[in-house]
């Protein structure tokens, strides 16, 4: 049985998937450590923003001390930006994809539940993992692991 607030039926996923596609097209550049709300707020507007800064302890969904910062900043520019918004969570390719998938489904819950925490509406926020299934690309100094979408 799906845990809530990690997976929704095969139908819903697909619609959320559908509503966000246009977005997805309109990738905005990654947030840098110590984006100010403003600068969130603006990258949100546009769809999408890249979490860069947001890291875990590894192999956990454990939230690491140094990402208090831009989680309350996201917060902030969430509760300035109308919608509902899907936090997606990413890992790397590993060998075992069943784990990945499953990490990256509890990685992105903790973001929700950080960011419900701080005053962000439960119900304008979704979220899902994708495992290996997306991996983001590494620039060299940090894989993206969480990303935000507005899907409506």
């Amino acid at each position: 049985m799906p845990r809530p607030g990690v997976r929704g039926t095969a139908a819903a996923i697909a619609v959320l998937l559908i509503l966000s596609a246009p977005l997805r097209a309109q990738s905005s550049a990654p947030a840098a450590p110590g984006d100010h709300p403003a600068a969130l707020t603006q990258q949100l507007a546009q769809g999408r923003l890249v979490l860069r800064e947001i890291r875990f302890a590894p192999g956990s969904d454990r939230i690491d001390q140094s990402s208090e910062t831009v989680l309350r900043d996201l917060a902030q520019a969430l509760i300035e930006n109308a919608g509902v918004f899907l936090i997606e969570g990413h890992t790397d390719a590993g060998p075992d994809a069943g784990s990945a998938q499953l990490l990256s489904e509890r990685r992105a819950v903790a973001v929700k539940t950080r960011l419900v925490s701080e005053g962000v509406a439960a119900g304008r926020l979704l979220a899902v993992g994708y495992g290996a299934s997306r991996p983001r690309r590494d620039d060299g100094r940090h894989n993206a692991r969480i990303e935000v979408t507005r899907v409506q």
